[in-house]
């Protein structure tokens, strides 16, 4: 009991240090560079190159993007989509992305059939994919994997689902504000299932009865420590459109300070709010999550893009947006 109370008072310290020293940039679209699109996941491939995945794509695959950050600043510099690779396999409804080094090869979840597989850098399935426990067989509609990562570090597959499963409860929807309960699962570099706990969203709070909303978890980012950065976003969306709105997030969790099936707790890094109006059109459904590079002083730099439903009425951008944790990761 003792040495639980230490590790739970330790990863408070530890992550109140993050929630201080978050720097958030400006988001920034490229329309010159960037066709429209639905983009819904993002996983950084080193250097400036970078894997984006669109879960309305015309075939199975991923784009291959160039992304410029500036070196101090974690700023985007530019955005250019460079080629699109595919299985030439109908569109799975492909929502998360992340890339695995040692196998030079990217893993993809959909939500249309609930599996996560692999691909080639050039887009060809290899025909392996993660080994999905039964229990995520319960999901609802278009409410299944959209957050995944891999961590080189610890070796580890980290997903969950947008939403609760059937088996765990009620989803949240505009008449019925509550929590997400998650079950949070790991992977180890073998493909098969490891770890699972428990992570709960908060209570989704709407503005008012009318229209459609939404919260869940979108986005999941791997620290090298064992730690884990989550994307939950509450998108309001009116039925003129005008007054719609999207919350967004970020919560820092540690695993290893926790036992398999405990609920984890969480510290927020930071939030932020983006909105459509007679005069402002910022509203960015973030959708996508992942680690890109260190800076020149080692702060860790996160990485978003938001699906703009191929730039909808042409309303909406396809945004991109830094976040920089302002201090070097630190070990367990």
């Amino acid at each position: 009991m003792l040495r639980r109370l230490i590790s739970v008072l330790l990863l408070v310290v530890a992550l109140d240090a993050y929630a201080q020293q978050v720097v958030v940039n400006k988001q920034r679209h490229f329309p010159k560079t960037v066709p429209a699109g639905n983009y819904s996941g993002i996983c950084w491939l080193g250097g400036d190159r970078y894997a984006v995945v669109d879960d309305k794509s015309q075939s199975a695959g991923f784009h291959l993007f160039t992304i410029q950050i500036d070196s101090l600043t974690g700023d985007i510099l530019s955005v250019r989509a460079d080629s699109f690779v595919t299985s030439h396999q109908p569109n799975r409804d492909e929502e998360g992305i992340c890339y695995v080094p040692h196998t030079n090869t990217v893993f993809v979840s959909s939500e249309s059939d609930g599996q996560i597989i692999e691909y080639t850098l050039d887009g060809q399935l290899t025909g392996r994919r993660l080994n999905i426990p039964e229990v995520f067989a319960g999901i609802y509609s278009n409410r299944g994997f959209e957050a995944l990562t891999y961590n080189a570090a610890t070796h580890l597959f980290w997903t969950t689902t947008e939403n609760t499963l059937k088996t765990d409860g009620t989803k949240p929807n505009i008449q019925r504000e509550l929590s997400n309960r998650l079950r949070l699962q790991s992977f180890s570099d073998d493909l098969q299932p490891l770890h699972q706990y428990w992570y709960v969203t908060d209570t989704l709070r709407a503005k008012s009865p009318e229209g459609k909303c939404t919260l869940g978890v979108s986005g999941l980012a791997a620290l090298d420590n064992g730690q884990l950065v989550i994307l939950e976003r509450q998108v309001q969306k009116t039925s003129s459109g005008i007054g719609s709105s999207v919350r967004v997030r970020l919560y820092l969790v540690n695993p290893t300070a926790h036992q398999p099936g405990d609920e984890l707790e969480k510290q927020l890094l930071t939030e932020f709010r983006t909105s459509i109006n007679l005069t402002r059109r910022s509203f960015a459904n973030y959708e996508g999550l992942c680690l890109g590079p260190r800076l020149a002083d080692g702060r860790q730099v996160l990485l978003l893009v938001a699906d703009s439903q191929n730039q909808y009425k042409g309303y909406l951008h396809d945004w991109f947006k830094t976040i920089v944790l302002s201090t070097p990761t630190p070990t367990p």
